[in-house]
């Protein structure tokens, strides 16, 4: 009998340290992936660095994708190794604490190392070439019901190659801040693209045709502030105060809306103006120039901004050709419709977004496919 009470006992403690090692370990399978058509959805939750764990162990084949990528881009690039070494030296100088320990986390399940996941993170930098983009948002007259957003990402054809690569990333901190969701290529953590459980969804598009300016060693990237400000502004009152406080290091056009209104704003390291007000009511277009007139900037031309006139010119004409009627199919319609049939899509956009920030819904495809991934956000926010 005490020899079986023994067992018995020895049974028990087992199973309780079994028990304990599950709970210490159980953050990293806290997250999920999901494919849709062609796009990842992750849903992480915890700390930065548990997160970081799950996004590791979630995305290693992504990850790895896009560092072979980044590799094969540094040796084809004659001096690009030295200037990678900078251009990562000088992110990681910048990088807030919660990315760093979000990176630590995805080291020890990625298989890659911490200096190779930064790598990772700066693929677009290292490639060197120009953001462009476009976006159309209707709303009022011109939507069918609710506001409607479209969005070309255009990056260069060479982006192609990850096409396997894009990912909806949805984050649900433990620290109270809001849950999240970026859309971009694995690895990138920053907010070129983002909606938050308040519904607000922003982009970014690159604003150098009209003021081409940069402070790259002062301050911190403009694409890491914005992705903190995802996390923490539920109201366009936040934001405004939030645009008029913080400096950028280079120059962009941050449109932002949530569902009921627009914002643009026109960020550039001197300062920022609005420029939602000089679009027609119910409808804002963005491409890669300054709309607002007080600007003291040389005006860019259609050659110096990326043909950035004719796309807004075409999208405008698009949503004017389908005023009252544009709803999710038909804002996909405009947005994949080719410059030279009259859009803003071209050979260098490389993944597509349309959004209803009201409903918190994604549709999301690289460009090369036909195939719309559709993330209902609340799913994955907790």
């Amino acid at each position: 009998m005490k020899k079986n009470a023994g067992i018995i006992f020895i049974i028990i403690v087992a199973l309780v340290l079994i028990s304990v090692f599950l709970c210490v370990n159980d953050r990293e399978y806290d997250g999920t992936s999901v494919r849709i058509e062609n796009v990842t959805v992750l849903s992480l939750s915890g700390t930065w660095f548990e997160m970081g764990r799950q996004y590791g162990n979630l995305a290693r084949k992504q990850l790895t994708d896009v560092f072979a990528f980044c590799t094969s881009m540094i040796e084809i690039k004659e001096g690009n190794a030295d200037r990678t070494s900078e251009i990562v030296a000088r992110q990681v100088e910048q990088m807030p604490y919660t990315i760093r320990e979000f990176f630590r986390g995805a080291s020890e399940t990625s298989g890659l190392t911490a200096d190779q996941l930064y790598i990772v993170n700066a693929v677009e930098r290292i490639a060197g070439l120009p953001q462009h983009c476009s976006m159309a948002a209707v709303w009022g007259d011109y939507a069918e019901k609710q506001m409607i957003v479209g969005r070309n990402y255009d990056y260069g054809d060479i982006f192609s190659r990850l096409h396997d690569d894009i990912m909806v990333t949805v984050f649900n901190p433990a620290d109270g801040a809001l849950s999240a969701a970026i859309v971009g290529y694995a690895g990138e953590i920053y907010m070129v693209n983002g909606m938050n459980e308040a519904g607000l969804f922003m982009t970014l598009n690159n604003g150098k045709a009209s003021a081409p300016m940069s402070s790259p060693d002062e301050r911190i990237t403009g694409t890491t502030l914005l992705l903190d400000i995802l996390f923490e502004a539920d109201s366009f009152e936040f934001l405004d105060r939030y645009f008029n406080t913080m400096r950028c290091s280079s120059s962009y056009i941050i449109n932002a809306l949530d569902g009921q209104q627009a914002r643009s704003y026109e960020w550039c390291p001197v300062g920022v103006k609005h420029g939602e007000s000089y679009n027609r009511d119910g409808l804002l277009i963005s491409t890669n120039h300054y709309c607002n007139p007080e600007w003291d900037m040389a005006e860019p031309t259609d050659e110096t901004s990326f043909r950035s006139f004719t796309r807004r010119d075409n999208l405008i004409r698009l949503c004017e050709d389908s005023k009252g009627a544009i709803d999710a199919d038909i804002m996909k319609q405009i947005i994949t419709t080719r410059v030279s049939d009259g859009g803003a899509a071209d050979k260098i956009t490389v993944y597509q977004i349309v959004a209803v920030p009201a409903d918190k819904v994604l549709w999301v495809k690289a460009a090369d496919s036909e195939r719309w991934a559709e993330v209902d956000l609340k799913n994955y926010w907790k």
